[in-house]
């Protein structure tokens, strides 16, 4: 098994299948075999299948020829069952793509399997008690986050190069902090959700995950469009952007400690700032304790439990013995809560888009850890916080990328670049630049 191959991010893939040093179907061959060989001892996928990938004569000029992508088990795929990782939704297989594998398919991209998830994407340890626990390749029996822990496991053990998630508050950053790799959560609109289960309409974001960087802009470039078929849809190309006085200034939150971040996760962020200086940014730091976390952390939650009950309410009538105890739990709440509790939530996500225009007037983008701490057991309290600090980006409905930072410690921490709405390439450009300056390389974990 080449390994080193294995290792390389997507556009090594794609420079080395244009070069002919290896043909499409042989680099898939390849990574299918891996995939049966790791994922018994992750968990990662769910469903598999070795794609057909035409020869590269045949599909010049196309990005991704021949490139294998993993894909969470809440978007739609030709050919896979979209279960959401719940038993009620087991075999309903997709009837056509997501908007965003359409696009993705139209520029060569292959689709090799779904991914594990927390069921509903209501989670963010990866525990699921129909489809079976994702572990950490950092770690087994440790979370890999979630909701998009399968995806995130499946880059970082390198059985593909890419994957995608969903983001609702936090699910793609959360994982890619706990497994070392990069993620990202575009501006509400700019990709579309059409194609995906819904678990909550106003935070839901569709977006990649990857070994570097670059791959996240390169997937980024064929992932963005307007769709008419998905009401939060944006054109991209039409939204104005930021256009900040201070775009060398980024803003970072002080006294993390009182935010409740561990305290190794403080040290690693603090040795990671001068990169960003050597950059030419200036750091100002800002008191972010006047963010209720706790109260927008249950907002965020309410409203998805709203929009679960709607998404799943035929299921939730005929055949609720098949909801988890934990989902029944989440989901019956909601029936105690009134119209004025709906609308007082929705206020909170008010004030974090307020929130995040005054801040924005100071500097060009917020950079903060990822998570407040690392990777847990599954035998361990699931921390309440997990979320905070990366659920503001949802509920203001801004991009955010998150990074892995260079560390000594053996499980990865992860730190983050929330930008103004519309600032999407210029928080991928800094994260490549970032990337170029220290010289980070992922290496894949061994896994045990």
């Amino acid at each position: 098994m080449d390994i080193a191959l294995l290792s390389q991010d997507v556009s090594t893939h794609i420079a080395l299948i244009k070069d002919k040093q290896i043909s499409a179907q042989e680099l898939a061959e390849l990574q299918y075999r891996f995939i049966q060989q790791v994922n018994p001892k992750l968990n990662a996928f769910l469903q598999t299948a070795l794609p057909k990938c035409a020869p590269q004569e045949k599909r010049t000029g196309s990005v991704f020829h021949g490139i294998c992508i993993g894909v969470k088990d809440n978007i739609d795929v030709m050919g896979f069952a979209t279960t959401a990782g719940m038993a009620t939704r087991m075999g309903r297989q997709a009837k056509q793509d997501a908007f965003v594998i359409n696009r993705l398919r139209q520029t060569g991209a292959q689709f090799i399997g779904k991914l594990n998830m927390h069921e509903g994407a209501l989670g963010a340890t990866n525990q699921n008690e129909h489809f079976g626990d994702c572990h950490n390749p950092h770690k087994h029996g440790f979370t890999p986050g979630g909701s998009s822990g399968g995806s995130a496991a499946a880059v970082a053990s390198g059985m593909v190069g890419l994957s995608l998630g969903t983001d609702t508050m936090g699910s793609v950053r959360i994982p890619a902090a706990y497994c070392g790799i990069f993620g990202f959560k575009p501006s509400r609109g700019a990709v579309s959700n059409h194609g995906s289960v819904t678990c909550s309409r106003v935070m839901d974001n569709i977006g990649p995950m990857a070994r570097s960087a670059k791959d996240l802009t390169l997937a980024f470039s064929v992932m963005k469009g307007f769709d008419p078929a998905c009401p939060s849809s944006v054109d991209f190309n039409l939204i104005r952007g930021d256009r900040s006085a201070h775009q060398q200034v980024l803003l970072v939150p002080q006294d993390l400690a009182a935010l409740g971040v561990e305290q190794s996760i403080i040290e690693d962020f603090e040795r990671n700032l001068a990169a960003f200086v050597d950059l030419g940014y200036t750091l100002s730091y800002f008191d972010f304790s006047d963010y209720d976390f706790a109260a927008a952390r249950r907002a965020g939650l309410l409203l998805c439990e709203a929009d679960m009950r709607i998404e799943h309410q035929e299921d939730w009538l005929n055949q609720p013995q098949k909801f988890s105890e934990y989902m029944r739990g989440m989901l019956s709440y909601i029936e105690r809560k009134t119209p004025m509790d709906m609308m007082q939530s929705e206020r909170v996500l008010d004030n974090a888009k307020t929130f995040a225009r005054q801040l924005f007037k100071q500097g060009c983008a917020i950079l903060m850890p990822t998570v407040l701490q690392r990777a847990f057991s599954f035998k361990a309290p699931v921390p309440a916080n997990q979320a905070d600090l990366t659920s503001f980006a949802n509920q203001a409905g801004l991009p955010a990328v998150s990074l892995p930072m260079l560390s000594d410690q053996a499980l990865p921490g992860g730190m983050q670049i929330v930008g103004p709405y519309g600032s999407d390439n210029r928080l991928l450009d800094l994260a490549e630049r970032w990337q170029e300056h220290t010289d980070f390389r992922y290496m894949l974990p061994k896994i045990k």
